[in-house]
């Protein structure tokens, strides 16, 4: 077995562990044409999954007030990245944070992460 078959087929083993209904469908067990980790494949379905996410929350949010904050930084790389969180006070009083996404950017400007978001 590989070390390091990356982060989505290493969830997708963990996911699987003690669960026989999961065990069944994926890995060696899975169709050939039906394995579902081509890097397409993942693309797709970590798309799903964030629009999913994104829906409960704002769902969560429902029509309360809500703020956005914006922050910048560089990555190891030294690319420039800007994330996005949303601050909102929850139906039980307390404060929720939610992180949507990271987007890399040309420059940290204000303009410039403005027409990112």
């Amino acid at each position: 077995m590989q070390l390091n078959r990356g982060n989505f087929l290493q969830l997708l083993d963990f996911h699987a562990l003690g669960r026989e209904d999961v065990q069944r469908v994926v890995g060696r067990n899975a169709p050939k044409n039906l394995q579902l980790s081509s890097p397409k494949i993942q693309r797709d379905l970590i798309h799903a999954m964030t629009c999913e996410t994104t829906k409960k929350i704002i769902a969560e949010i429902g029509n309360n007030f809500f703020c956005i904050l914006v922050d910048e930084t560089r990555d190891i790389s030294m690319k420039e990245q800007m994330a996005i969180v949303l601050r909102y006070v929850n139906s039980d009083g307390c404060v929720m944070e939610r992180f949507l996404c990271t987007s890399h950017v040309r420059n940290t400007k204000a303009l410039t992460l403005k027409q990112c978001f």
